[in-house]
């Protein structure tokens, strides 16, 4: 391990956490589980020491990792997280190990339990949905809920959508845990929240000392749950600071409330709003204490000149970030690249996705053979994730359509649940040079 340089300890692997430090001259150790082996597609960058942990999230796994691997020893200069469900692990680390972070233990549990953050918002006079705690879902009371009409489900410590569900009364509630219960979901405490209609926008950005150093405003196409719902992808928007001013206006007073209220005091955050379509006001709907996903830190990267990943770690560090926005003028949009039900086994390469018009970054995640269910689980599903840009939201909007469309045309999918015709039927209009008839009888040969 090297000696000679500074060191951070890095729970999760956070490729722009990662990037920060060793731009800065700092040897990230980088404490990651067994996905990175399982999945395969995130590598360590050069620089970088592994240590693995068969469980992040647990405190336990991390220090014995840490003691194994003589990485206990060392003089870490600060310990950071961008991991949402080791965020409360971390800040306990911090204390035993006596570290700085970002996200303090006392303020931790702030952003991850959805009762308790919309609690602290409502205390504060903002405008938040109620909201009800199912303790055990596999044992649930309904004589304890107080009645509603129409309410979303999700894990209280939950992220991403997984899990999550819109009921409506109390017998779809029923039915729905039941289901849960059925299908071995490991989550067993789950938040009941007032569905709220509307836009769904977004909040990213940088406190240091308690003030709001940097916000970017965005939004979705669609509210997350109606695209996860209709099995569509995420598709998000930044809106621009001078010719949507108005949003940003709207935007800034909540998110520093909220963050306020939450007890944020340094660090970078992700924040989910909706709009009222009646009134036109934000309504609170959860937040973060981590960059977003969905190639958020790219498309902050493209439009403000921000790198939310070296802000992160100097924010850990308890290190006030420079941050010097530089607006582009051009609009920019990040979407995902939908899958359909059925094994992947073909789709347009990097160079030819590149080449479209607008497209300022792209990724693919999925490799040939992956096997899609028939339903999308949660907001990170996709084959991959493009970043685009245009002159105008129109072009960027046209942009996105025509990649939509040029990208599942040239996708191909064994389809699912298909019938041994069927499949035949599929091979030979996608491969005809391979498929073949088996007759009764042979062709007679050919006399001599």
């Amino acid at each position: 391990m090297p000696q000679d340089q500074p060191s951070a300890l890095i729970v999760g692997t956070d490729p722009y956490a990662m990037r920060a430090c060793l731009r800065n001259g700092i040897t990230p150790y980088v404490v990651h589980g067994p996905h990175l082996a399982d999945w395969g597609y995130l590598k360590l960058p050069d620089g970088a020491v592994g240590i693995f942990a068969e469980d992040p999230t647990s405190i336990e796994s991390v220090l014995l990792a840490l003691r194994r691997t003589g990485a206990a020893e060392r003089e870490f200069r600060f310990l950071q997280t961008s991991d949402e469900e080791a965020l409360v692990t971390v800040a306990a680390l911090a204390r035993v190990l006596d570290l700085p972070t970002a996200v303090a233990a006392d303020i931790a549990p702030n952003f991850r339990d959805k009762w308790l953050q919309k609690r602290a918002v409502a205390a504060a006079g903002l405008d938040v949905g109620a909201s009800q705690v199912i303790e055990d879902i596999h044992h649930l009371d309904p004589s304890a809920l107080a009645d509603f009409d129409k309410a979303v489900l999700k894990p209280i410590a939950g992220a991403g959508t997984r899990n999550t569900s819109v009921v409506r009364g109390l017998s779809e509630l029923i039915d729905t845990c039941a289901e849960y219960r059925r299908r071995g979901v490991p989550q067993r405490t789950f938040v009941l929240e007032e569905f709220t209609p509307g836009e769904e926008w977004m909040a990213d950005g940088v406190v240091f000392d308690g003030e709001l150093r940097f916000l970017s405003v965005g939004t979705y196409a669609e509210p997350c749950l109606t695209a996860v719902d209709a099995n569509r992808v995420l598709q998000l928007e930044r809106f621009d600071p001078t010719e949507d001013a108005d949003a940003f206006a709207l935007a800034r007073p909540v998110v520093t409330e909220a963050l306020r209220a939450l007890g944020l005091r340094r660090g970078v955050f992700h924040m989910e709003l909706f709009r009222r379509p009646d009134t036109g006001g934000l309504v609170f709907g959860e937040c973060a204490a981590r960059t977003g996903g969905g190639l958020i830190s790219e498309a902050v990267a493209f439009k403000f000149g921000v790198d939310l990943g070296e802000a992160a770690i100097r924010c850990a560090e308890g290190i006030e970030p420079a941050i010097e926005p530089a607006v582009r003028p051009e609009s920019v949009s990040t979407l995902f690249l939908a899958n359909r039900p059925g094994v992947l086994v073909g789709y347009p390469s990097l160079e030819q996705i590149r080449a479209l018009p607008g497209v300022e970054h792209v990724r693919l995640d999925l490799p040939y053979g992956f096997r899609t269910g028939d339903t999308v689980q949660d907001t990170t599903q996709g084959v991959g994730q493009v970043m685009l840009s245009g002159r105008t939201r129109e072009e960027v909007r046209s942009r996105r359509e025509f990649l939509t469309r040029w990208f599942d045309e040239r996708l191909v999918v064994v389809p699912a649940h298909a019938t041994y015709p069927e499949l035949r039927s599929w091979q030979r209009a996608n491969w005809p040079e391979t498929a073949s008839d088996f007759r009764t009888y042979a062709e007679p040969e050919r006399q001599r």
